[in-house]
């Protein structure tokens, strides 16, 4: 988790997307495959689920830090972030926690979503008393399932691609598929044979686009083909390796 937060303070800090790729990369490089394939699909923007209202988290904070809910509502006025402000007045470990995304992910965050409410605090607040403060931050973005970084997908996947010396594109094409966050997961991810991954990569879709000139520009006639552009959705079927794959344009 150490890793994972200074990931995202480094992200919130810059607008240039080139320091952000160098920080994602520098992550990739650093983490346990099986923290880089939690932190891949949070950053991603995929969903884990809220463990927790954020209404909860405010009154079990207040709780925690002996405060009354008037005087945590000014706070969090003047900070402009109920995650920053819980992560402010919770009392906490003087240093990081030493445990890792992945086993935060699945040992904590989503056992809460099955749980009581009683042990869903417990595990709430024994996890605040292990953290620092720029820990509890992210770790209250998680819990109430809105995660959100200051980088996009697409940046996040150009860092990945140049990480493990892929063409542009591959990681990008690599997800597409339905995949789940997992140590195995990730090195397969960034394997330079691809797996099955390639054999089922669509081709280009070629999309509909006006004539920059009149049709005579194109050549002689036996040169080119024409097709009504008819509504609905485009679509590619791909026979390769002995499979079949059929994509639609949304790479579904």
């Amino acid at each position: 988790m150490r890793h994972f937060t200074h990931l995202c303070f480094e992200l919130d800090e810059t607008t240039k997307a080139s320091r952000k790729v160098e920080a994602l990369k520098r992550y990739f490089a650093d983490a346990p495959p099986g923290d880089a394939a939690w932190a891949l699909y949070l950053l991603c923007g995929e969903k884990t689920g809220r463990a927790v209202a954020s209404s909860a988290l405010r009154k079990w904070a207040c709780s925690a830090a002996g405060i009354p809910a008037w005087l945590f509502e000014a706070c969090r006025e003047a900070v402009g972030d109920s995650a920053e402000t819980i992560a402010l007045v919770v009392p906490g470990a003087g240093g990081p926690s030493p445990r890792g995304l992945r086993e935060l992910v699945e040992e904590r965050l989503l056992p809460m979503q099955d749980a009581d409410a009683g042990l869903v605090r417990r595990w709430v607040e024994e996890t605040w008393r292990e953290m620092d403060e720029r820990q509890r931050f992210v770790w209250n973005r998680m819990l109430t399932g809105g995660f959100r970084a200051g980088v996009s997908r697409q940046t996040v996947l150009r860092a990945l691609d140049e990480f493990a010396g892929l063409e542009a594109g591959a990681i990008a094409h690599r997800l597409l598929a339905p995949w789940e966050p997992t140590a195995e997961f990730f090195r397969a991810l960034l394997s330079s044979d691809g797996g099955g991954a390639e054999v089922s990569r669509p081709y280009p879709f070629h999309l509909a686009c006006p004539l920059e000139g009149m049709p005579e520009t194109l050549g002689p006639r036996r040169h080119w083909s024409a097709e009504w552009k008819w509504d609905g959705i485009r679509a590619q079927a791909v026979k390769r390796a002995g499979s079949v794959f059929l994509w639609s344009r949304g790479g579904e």
